[in-house]
């Protein structure tokens, strides 16, 4: 009995556990699972699905169609009895089957041009999924990596914290033995109260870089993750960067956005043709198929001679009943075929209104693709100056933090030694502190800069390793 509770005990402890447990992830496992749960990408993919099956049907609009139908009516009273031709004042039923079939042979290359168009809508709506992949990437690095910046902010502030608590324990030491003063304690106080502070300041926003993160993969914001910490090589940040010409022109023929906006003006080019058109003839061949039954459709007694019987009071041939359903859909067929000519005359102005609306629809296509040539450019160029301006800012501050921790350990040993005041100590580990937190901003930014052209331009992403 104590066995099977202590196993049930460690079987529920252990599914607890795995429960509560932190979930790792990586800047990759991000990106894919953004890929995997984005809705816009979804639904990209669903547009694309619905462009490719309109596609197929524009292609098979050139078969025939066929139609079969079948009917059965009642009548009561005078009316013109089709099946037997005659007219009948008479409880009448009937009923009968047809097969319709046509085609289109010529109606102004509507359906030659609507594949064209059809073809062109379904090769944009690929394109916007490939634009939908590509923003959502460059959301998650750029989320992610402001949270490592935010992580990289926090460490920052809690190793001054420590130093900090470090020098405030030195100078009790010194006033409990009488070398010391108060007011040197309580500079340390305050500034170890306002460094607590801004440590709960880098922990908020060190969540809310996480909530944001969450919110942007669609996880589940009430389980635990742990984000994996970035690796950087110094060669690989200070590398020589390509040129901008070469990124733009790269950038340019691979932008999914730009192909897409592309196709669709392609597209609306080819609908504004089919417009022009609609005022040419058509031409459609059409045949049908049909038979029928009535109940006024009679069957007469015959002799052995097949010589119809009279009927010795009316000297009418003799009524033995309805003619059977077989013999009547034998002898009822009929069949059909024709070629059909419609020329548009007049409209009532509809063909030159939908011209016009098709020529609008062209020039709005021509705007939005200039408008995202235009938003391509102006993202390749931020990016890139941002990423020239970032190395050339990790290099200028690499160097300016050697200098500024050598400063700092100099004016800390000066300040042990009762050399400066508090304030020649205190600017002198803002400054350190300020190169820390610019070197982490610059070498982050170069990664993420690095990482948005390689989107840009289709790269395949050199994703940094985690720790």
């Amino acid at each position: 009995m104590m066995k099977k509770l202590f196993i049930t005990l460690l079987v529920t402890f252990c599914l607890a556990f795995s429960l509560n447990a932190q979930r790792r992830l990586t800047l990759e496992e991000c990106i894919n699972i953004a890929l995997d749960n984005n809705i816009n990408i979804k639904t990209a993919r669903n547009n694309a699905i619905s462009a490719k099956a309109g596609y197929t049907q524009s292609k098979l609009n050139f078969l025939p169609s066929i139609s079969a139908g079948a009917s059965h009516r009642w009548s009561e009273g005078l009316s013109f009895d089709q099946t037997s031709g005659g007219l009948v004042n008479a409880t009448t039923l009937s009923g009968g089957g047809s097969i319709n079939a046509n085609m289109t042979i010529f109606n102004g290359f509507s359906n030659a041009l609507n594949v064209d168009q059809r073809k062109l809508q379904y090769e944009a709506a690929e394109q916007a999924i490939e634009s939908n992949i590509q923003f959502t990437e460059a959301q998650v690095v750029g989320s992610f990596l402001q949270l490592i910046v935010a992580k990289e902010q926090l460490k920052i502030a809690e190793q001054t914290l420590e130093l900090l608590n470090e020098q405030l324990g030195q100078q009790e030491k010194r006033q409990s033995a009488g070398v010391g003063n108060m007011e040197q304690v309580y500079n340390f106080k305050s500034r170890v109260a306002q460094q607590k502070l801004l440590i709960v300041n880098q922990e908020n926003s060190l969540a809310t870089a996480e909530l944001t993160l969450i919110q942007l993969l669609l996880l589940d914001s009430t389980q635990d993750y742990e984000f994996a910490g970035i690796t950087t090589d110094d060669a690989e940040l200070e590398s020589n960067i390509e040129t901008y010409g070469s990124v733009f022109d790269r950038a340019l023929a691979y932008s999914p956005s730009l192909k897409s906006s592309q196709y669709t003006l392609e597209a609306s080019k080819k609908s504004s043709k089919s417009a022009e058109y609609a005022w040419m003839p058509s031409l459609t061949l059409n045949g049908s198929w049909s038979t029928g039954w009535s109940s006024n459709v009679r069957k007469f007694a015959r002799d052995g001679n097949g010589d119809l019987i009279l009927d010795p009071v009316t000297n009418r041939p003799t009524d033995i009943g309805v003619q059977d359903l077989s013999t009547q859909f034998e002898n009822n067929v009929s069949k059909s075929a024709s070629l059909n000519l419609s020329i548009p005359l007049f409209t009532r102005f509809q063909n030159r209104t939908g011209f016009q609306q098709a020529r609008i629809q062209v020039l709005n296509s021509e705007l939005n693709y200039e408008l995202a040539k235009n938003n391509l450019t102006n993202q390749v160029q931020q990016a890139y100056l941002n990423l020239v301006n970032a190395q050339t800012q990790y290099t200028a501050t690499k160097e300016s933090l050697i200098n500024l921790n050598t400063a700092f350990e100099f004016a800390k040993n000066r300040y042990d030694n009762g050399t400066i005041d508090f304030v020649t100590y205190l600017q002198s580990l803002n400054g350190k502190n300020n190169g820390e937190l610019q070197l982490v901003q610059s070498k982050y930014g170069i990664l993420l800069r690095k990482l948005i052209l390689d989107i840009y331009t289709g790269d395949e992403l050199k994703l940094p390793g985690s720790n």
